[in-house]
């Protein structure tokens, strides 16, 4: 049996599209079809009901669905330990985080490709919900953003928890010595989008010092953007140190003494757990490795921390 069939099966199944499965193998719709058809003579029963709007799994197909996976595991797990790495190919599509961008991507696409030179790199950068909504959806391999993904099977690695300061332009007016909330509420608020940790952080902050009414707090979804707002001084932004290290460096910045302290943010790698991927697991470490060179190159004591060992794997599995 060809395991590129099987392939093509439990991808249609997972995106409910054969379009959809056709973008992730790199082949056509009509190619896709054809694996299909022949795949369901081979086994002489249909996979998938098809009609003009969705595509769904028989009962059969959805007998035989776990069978496939496991299947591809074997084969995947099988070209690893052979060390055939030049052999894979494919498309692996990977979502981050803006934070992640601006610090070791680059470094962790550079290591990884001259490791698989013969696999493509789909990137999608987006907000931390929105990210977990794609790769529930089976539109994304695997995300780094913010928290822990407690819907469907998924698999969530803590990779680092970076620390978070209030910064300002130097020319904004502002107390000298450790601040309170108020003197930051004081300020118009640069601040990540509502959805984010960040922003319910600040929520927590006021509501403890009943400064909540007087918030103006603008949204933006670019942190390039909040951090340039930020060094012209239109407001106090909470960012990770590891993002703002080198504007600090230069004065631009300042990392302002604010009690409460702000909350550490959590970089977390989520994968799907059903089709499972050596090499999906591989590009998670090597994103821990190049997360945690990139804090060592700068002020770890400021920038945060790698993840204890106690939290690097939580598994989370409802249905």
């Amino acid at each position: 049996m060809n395991l590129r069939f099987l392939e093509a099966f439990v991808w249609v199944a997972r995106l409910s599209s054969f379009k959809a499965a056709a973008d992730k193998l790199c082949t056509t719709q009509a190619g896709i079809s054809s694996r299909i058809a022949t795949l369901e003579e081979q086994l002489g029963t249909r996979l998938f009901e098809r009609d003009r709007r969705s595509v769904t799994l028989t009962f059969d197909g959805t007998e035989l669905l776990p069978l496939a996976e496991k299947m591809l595991r074997l084969q995947s797990q099988m070209q690893s330990r052979a060390g055939q790495r030049d052999n894979l190919s494919g498309m692996l599509r990977i979502g981050v985080m803006e934070t992640v961008v601006h610090t070791w991507l680059p470094d962790l696409l550079s290591r990884f490709s001259r490791l698989h030179p013969n696999i493509t790199i789909e990137l999608h950068s987006d907000t931390s919900p929105h990210l977990r909504d794609e790769l529930l959806r089976g539109r994304l391999d695997v995300a780094f953003q913010t928290e822990l993904i407690t819907e469907g099977f998924v698999e969530n690695r803590l990779i680092a928890r970076l620390a978070m300061r209030w910064v300002a332009a130097p020319t904004l007016p502002l107390p000298p010595g450790t601040l309170r909330f108020a003197d930051i509420a004081s300020q118009p608020i640069i601040s990540f989008h509502r959805e984010s940790i960040v922003y319910r952080s600040i929520l927590q902050s006021a509501e403890s010092h009943e400064g909540k009414a007087a918030l103006r707090v603008n949204f933006f979804s670019s942190l390039a953007a909040m951090i340039e707002l930020a060094k012209t001084g239109f407001g106090v932004a909470p960012l990770p140190v590891a993002v703002v290290q080198a504007e600090v460096a230069r004065g631009e910045l300042l990392l302002l003494d604010v009690e409460p302290a702000l909350q550490p943010l959590p970089v977390c790698a989520s994968q799907r757990i059903e089709p499972g991927s050596p090499v999906i697991d591989e590009l998670i470490a090597l994103a821990e490795s190049c997360c945690n060179d990139f804090l060592a190159r700068g002020r770890p004591d400021l920038a945060g921390a790698p993840a204890s060992a106690a939290h690097l794997s939580v598994v989370t599995r409802k249905t």
